[in-house]
């Protein structure tokens, strides 16, 4: 009789890969046969596979095949059509959805929208919500911006509670729009996650519901990119006293979709506001819409499904909490990590000298131990990665983004980072 052992990380990922695959088939049957291929491949490379490193680098593999499978059959029936369909035109999806649109930009994603009414908790009682999908998340944000400037007597005073540049740099075009020199606000911009490349921070939802009863604050929007999914929403919704409207803003490039990077896509909820028509508008007045092949892409069900975004989140935030935990011991960094959860790690060195060639330096000791450790931006992705980031202005920075992916690389670089010495 052989003795149960439990899969590996490693087989957990290929097990994982191979499920989406499966769905990806089940929404579109005509791709069965290519995927097939891709599994079959798939498993022989893992089989020939001489070590647990090389079988991460097919998986890694893998998973690019796999997206571009998808991306290639959005690409492929959506390209079918003009931008401007004639009467009469079938556009239609891969997944066979009808979208119905006169003129790309006024696209309206009602299907994926609905999807949001299932993904995000309800409010709760008292509050109505409805939900507004856009090309990026700036794109929400300067929508937004743009419903909440409108038709106003007077600049609305607005308090940015957070430094994510592009919003800092997107309110600066707005210029005498918004008055920013005013401690008491009419509007809040809020990061409950934030960090400004030094040290990370967070908002509490029960001050900033405080601070908004007593100063009578009417609007309130909050940037829950790096929180995820389950960011605590309703603890401020039920400590506001029911006057205000409040916005709630992802980008959901990155966490929402598996890593896969579908399409770039920003998700507005809002609260209290009965705006949804004006946002939409607004959207097509600014060509901020999904485009259809993202529509396309956007429909498979793991995108907005809450099961696979809370699995999904879940390891990334264990594994970067896990990477901050093994590096606070070694000396040569000052590691920065939220007490909640973030989807990265924030390394300082003591001199603006000593990130010369540090990128180069942990790609080569990376190689040293044959680790699948990615020099590349942002964070989210299935695998690991590492970038300099230099801001203007400000002394650079060191982020490490952990992926989903556990096994041998996950454990190399956490090794990696108690010992290096750059």
């Amino acid at each position: 009789m052989t003795a149960w052992r439990e899969p590996t990380p490693l087989q957990d990922e290929q097990q994982d890969l191979i499920a989406i695959a499966a769905m990806m088939a089940a929404a579109v049957p005509d791709l069965g046969g290519r995927l097939g291929a891709w599994r079959d491949q798939l498993e022989n490379r893992l089989a020939g596979a001489p070590s647990p490193l090389a079988a991460e680098r097919v998986l890694d593999e893998a998973v690019l095949a796999l997206r571009h499978v998808w991306l290639e059959a959005a690409a492929s029936s959506t390209s079918k059509s003009y931008r401007s369909p004639a009467e009469g035109e079938k556009t239609t999806t891969p997944a066979g959805r009808f979208h119905n649109f006169g003129y790309e930009r006024d696209l309206q994603p009602v299907a994926l929208e609905r999807r949001c009414a299932n993904f995000f908790d309800p409010p709760p009682p008292g509050w109505t919500w409805d939900h507004v999908l856009f090309s990026s998340g700036q794109a929400a944000m300067n929508a937004l911006l743009t419903l909440l400037s409108a038709g106003q007597e007077r600049a609305p005073r607005l308090r940015h509670d957070g430094c994510y540049f592009e919003t800092a740099e997107l309110l600066g075009l707005y210029g005498r729009q918004f008055d920013t020199a005013s401690h008491q606000a009419d509007i809040v911009i809020a990061e409950p996650v934030w960090c400004d490349g030094k040290q990370f921070g967070s908002a509490s939802f029960k001050t900033i519901a405080a601070r908004a009863n007593a100063e009578g604050t009417a609007r309130i929007v909050i940037d829950s990119t790096l929180a995820g999914l389950d960011d605590g929403l309703n603890t401020l919704l039920a400590a506001l006293d029911g006057t205000q409207d409040v916005f709630r803003l992802h980008s959901g490039l990155k966490l929402f979709q598996a890593g896969l990077e579908l399409a770039d896509v920003g998700i507005v909820s809002f609260y209290g506001s009965q705006r949804g028509d004006e946002l939409r508008r607004i959207r097509t007045l600014q060509g901020s819409g999904l485009r259809f092949a993202d529509v396309a892409a956007l429909e498979l069900p793991l995108f907005l499904d809450p099961e696979t975004t809370r699995r999904y989140e879940d390891a990334i935030f264990w594994h970067n909490r896990a990477l901050a935990e093994a590096a606070r011991g070694n000396p040569a960094f000052a590691v920065s990590y939220p007490a909640g959860r973030a989807p990265f790690v924030i390394f300082n060195l003591p001199s603006t000298a000593a990130y010369d060639g540090l990128d180069e330096k942990i790609a080569t000791e990376a190689g040293r131990r044959s680790l699948v450790f990615t020099k590349g931006g942002s964070f989210g992705f299935r695998g690991h990665r590492f970038e300099t980031v230099h801001p203007e202005g400000k002394p650079p920075f060191l982020r490490v983004a952990m992926g989903k992916r556990a096994g041998p690389s996950f454990e190399g670089v956490l090794e990696l980072f108690r010992t290096f010495r750059p």
